[in-house]
Parts: structure tokens; sequence; C-alpha cells
């Protein structure tokens, strides 16, 4: 089943525009509210004052000159967090993505944002390829899109993960478009991953990204083989926290797994191949585990990239899938702190959208409705207070509670019951009913 009918995006991002007229307080009356954390829902009023969370109860009086929306019954929730988004790897493949220049990445970028944010997703966190030039963009007004949280360059070692350079690049990388774009990093050596990181900073990061494993849609990195050092590894954990936040890495094997949270790393990106012991370790550490649950599929060879026998990708794609077989029981067991993540490349417009649906289908066809909801609100809010005195919005994400930023969505429906938001409202052309920010979206009486 899919929520119908009606789908409003409220941001409040605190931005001070001269053009934009807000109102000081706001409050929502007639609504079920899902907090983010709770089993159910709770019928209650929330009040919001300029653009955070004043009061949740029953029967708030509405404080004069406020603007008050009835909710008419609909379940009230705060805005969805994607995890790991890559808005800037959006060419058709890697030769595409080589030839594009940064006028038409970005534009595709920003139309990618566009798409998230009318999807309900009103935070993303950008895990590579992406600067700190969309987010601004978006903070200034100039755009429609959700907060991003960006990890700047991915950093990787020669021939890692991250070596997106083509074959004639490989002698002299320094040719490649998507280095000189600040797309990804080559870093050799304990001192170039301090500098990449570093650089990162500079770019305006709020974490650091790095690869310490191989991926299926990298062809230099094999599945097996571990990537950096211990001493490159712990270079980029002490450079982050001189910034006081984190580093997270790309990696699948468990024994890969062990090493990077054990030399500090806090969030784990896929690391579907886990034993229990290590995913009871990650539950000891604190640690954040964001893993890609479309991949676990069996739609997943589907995919026109990994559905063709004998190429790479179709090959560690059965890899993948062989050695994730006990991924879902292992998480359900132990439950350590997860996160949802979209993680789509070479995808923009109705096939993005496409796949971002899916993988809300997914994960909560495997880990339920509630685990669900809870890895798009509360634990990835989380997760985003890691970057600590780096936070881009200080502040709390993820909940429907006093004092919390007030990114919230109005749905038709009890998502606790529905498939959880499966289908965005391009699909299902939801209007926007409130903007904060004064955006040109249709109201619901349009």
């Amino acid at each position: 089943m899919k929520l119908q009918t009606t789908f409003a995006i409220i941001l409040a991002l605190g931005l001070c525009l001269p053009e934009v007229a807000y109102a000081e307080q706001t409050l929502f009356t007639k609504v079920n509210v899902f907090d983010g954390t709770s089993e159910s829902l709770k019928s209650q009023d929330v009040l919001v004052e300029d653009n955070l969370i004043k009061l949740v109860g029953s029967n708030i009086d509405a404080p004069e000159g406020a603007t008050v929306i009835d909710g008419g019954g609909r379940t009230l929730l705060p805005g969805l967090i994607d995890s790991h988004a890559h808005f800037n790897i959006n060419g058709a493949n890697l030769a595409h993505l080589e030839g594009m220049g940064w006028d038409e990445i970005g534009a595709r970028a920003a139309a990618e944002a566009q798409d998230w944010l009318a999807d309900g997703f009103t935070t993303v966190r950008g895990m590579g390829g992406s600067a700190a030039g969309l987010k601004k963009t978006i903070d200034s007004g100039l755009l429609d899109g959700p907060r991003i949280y960006p990890s700047g360059s991915y950093i990787s070692q020669t021939s890692g993960h991250g070596d997106i350079t083509l074959g004639s690049q490989n002698i002299d990388p320094s040719r490649s478009n998507l280095i000189n774009l600040g797309i990804t990093q080559l870093a050799d050596g304990a001192d170039a991953v301090r500098a990449a990181v570093r650089r990162n900073f500079a770019s305006g990061a709020s974490q650091i990204k790095i690869m310490v494993g191989g991926g299926i849609s990298s062809e230099k990195g094999p599945m097996f083989a571990p990537q950096f050092t211990d001493a490159e590894i712990r270079a980029a954990v002490e450079e982050a926290a001189t910034r006081d936040t984190y580093v997270a890495v790309h990696v699948y094997q468990d024994e890969h797994v062990r090493r990077a949270l054990q030399l500090g790393v806090r969030s784990i990106e896929h690391g579907q191949f886990i034993s229990e012991e290590t995913a009871i370790l990650i539950k000891e550490k604190g640690a954040f585990i964001a893993p890609f649950t479309a991949g676990i599929t069996a739609e997943a060879f589907q995919h026109p990239a990994y559905s063709i026998p004998g190429t790479p990708q179709y090959t560690k794609g059965k890899e993948f899938q062989r050695d994730s077989k006990d991924f879902v029981e292992i998480i359900k067991k132990i439950q350590p702190k997860l996160v949802m993540a979209v993680d789509i490349v070479f995808l923009t417009g109705e096939a993005a959208r496409s796949a971002r649906d899916f993988e809300k289908y997914a994960f909560s066809r495997f880990f339920g409705n509630l685990q669900a909801l809870r890895s798009m609100t509360s634990v990835p809010g989380e997760l985003a207070a890691e970057t600590g005195r780096n936070n881009p919005y200080p502040g709390k994400l993820g909940v429907i509670e006093e004092g919390a930023l007030a990114d919230i969505l109005i749905v038709d429906g009890n998502p606790l019951l529905l498939s959880p938001l499966m289908a965005g409202s391009r699909h299902l052309n939801w209007p926007v009913f409130l903007d904060l920010r004064g955006s040109s979206r249709p109201t619901a009486e349009q």
C-alpha cells in the first residue's frame, strides 16, 4: 500500500533572508505524532517558534498571531534523513562523468537535491564527491533542497575503491577530470591522507569519508583486499578529531570492519559481511552502520548494471549477496545503531526516484516499518550530532520534541502500518502546503 493524497514538508532552517516573511509561531493541531522513536502514534498538537519546536502536547492554545494548521487527523513526523547520498556522481556512467564539466554536474546535483526534498528527505549526508557548494546555495535560500552534511571528496589509496581514474590516467592521475574537480582524491601514506583530510575540511566537510575496502561499482579495488594501512586510517581519525568530528569508511569485509572500529572509525558504510561478533563490537563502540539493503534483494539482478553474467559488477554482486546472507538476522538480533542509506550513483530523475523508493521498500521489508522510520529519523539524527562543534546545523534533528529543529512532514495514514513513505511526492502529486523558507512550491489550496 502507498500513503496517499497529502504530503507536506515544513522546513525551518532558520535562514535570515530579507525577502522571506517568517511566521514567528505555527501551531499544528489535530495531528497524530510519530516522534522518531515511539512504537505508536500519539494525538498531539505541535507548536513551532521560528525554526524550533517549542511545545508538544494536548490542546495547546494558539498564541496570538500564530498560524494555525489543522492536520485533519494526519500523521506528523520528523523530516526524513538519507545517511548516504552522492549528488555529484550523476553521469550515466564513469566515462560520462569524467567528460562532464562543473556546470552540468552542478545542475544535475541541484535537480537531485530538489527531488530528495520532494520525497520527504529534509537532511542528507553526502558520502563523497561533494564539497559545500550545493549546501551553501540551498542554505542561502536560492534553491530548494535538504540540509546537507558534506564529506568532501572521496579519499582513496591508489587502486582503491575511490580510484575512479580511467585506464589511460593510471600513470598520471592528475589528468583525471574527477580529481581536478575535487570529486575524489588519491592519497598514499599517512601524511598524504592527513593532507587530503585537511583539504576536505577547507572545502567545508562536516565529516570525512575514506575507502578501506573494495566495492561493487569499482573495478580497481577487489572486494577481498584491505585498503589503507593502520597508520593511514589512524591519520584520518586523528585529523578528524581536531575538528571534533568523525570518519566514516566504505567497507564490507568482517575483518576490515573490525580493524576500522578498533582504529576509531564511527560510521560503517555498508558492512554487510559482518559476523555477529563484529555487530556486537559496533554496538559496544556506539558506532553506526549504514547498509545498502536493495543490493541484498533478489530484484537487484534486474538492474542493467548487474544483470550481465561475466561482467565485474555481476560477479561482485553475486559475491555480495552470498556474503550478506546472514546480515539482516544479525542486525535484528544485535540491534546496533542502524541508519538508512539510499546510496544511488549514476542515476538521476525518474530512475533515481525509483531506486530511492525501492531502497525504502527493501529496508522496511527486511527490518519492519518502525525500524525503517527510526533509521530515517532519530538514529541518523544522532549520527548528525557526531559532527560535534563542526556541525553545520547545530540542533537536534530527526525527532519531534521540544527544542528540536522543526523539519516536519505531514502524511495521510499511519506509516507504522503502511509501507513507510515508499512513494515520493512527485509520484503521487502530493502538495507541499507550508514551507517556512518561503518556497515557491504549491500550497494545499492550489
